[in-house]
């Protein structure tokens, strides 16, 4: 027991004093992700295309065609409505290190012609589209869409 004892003196000499814990700093104000990304779906009679404006807010940005990091924009239709060759918008482009990226900042227009054997009166599709910051990025999305077509 002789021997224990001083090793055990040793090791609380050792010990430093109970010190106070730093405050954690405050959470980052959380991003409100669904304020970020506004779309409306409309159908053109004249085109007979699909026109989806879009408004990315300000700090923000979403993916376009070209994208290689994040899930660019991307129109749907469901049967029996056929998609055209899509008219996505152009974006801004980036070589990062990670990849190539595409962003659309502001407003933006997709145009998708569409065509049916014997067309419905309804369209219904998805846009899927991804937001982020400089910082960070939202889960990819998928929004559906109901339109008319007349």
């Amino acid at each position: 027991m002789r021997r224990i004892f001083p090793i055990f003196v040793l090791f609380l000499a050792g010990c430093p004093a109970k010190t106070e814990r730093a405050a954690a700093p405050p959470p980052a104000e959380a991003v409100d992700w669904a304020a970020a990304f506004e779309h409306e779906v409309r159908f053109d009679a004249a085109k007979s295309a699909l026109v989806v404006d879009v408004k990315v807010a300000p700090g923000f940005h979403a993916y376009t065609v070209g994208e290689t990091t994040g899930r660019p924009l991307e129109l749907s239709v469901d049967d029996p409505w056929k998609l055209g060759d899509v008219a996505y918008p152009k974006g801004t482009e980036k070589n990062l290190p990670i990849g190539k990226s595409v962003i659309v900042e502001g407003a933006a227009q997709i145009v998708g012609p569409v065509s049916a054997e014997a067309p419905p009166g309804t369209i219904r599709g998805k846009l899927a589209y991804q937001v982020c910051t400089d910082d960070g990025c939202d889960r990819p999305r998928k929004a559906a869409f109901e339109v008319k077509a007349e």
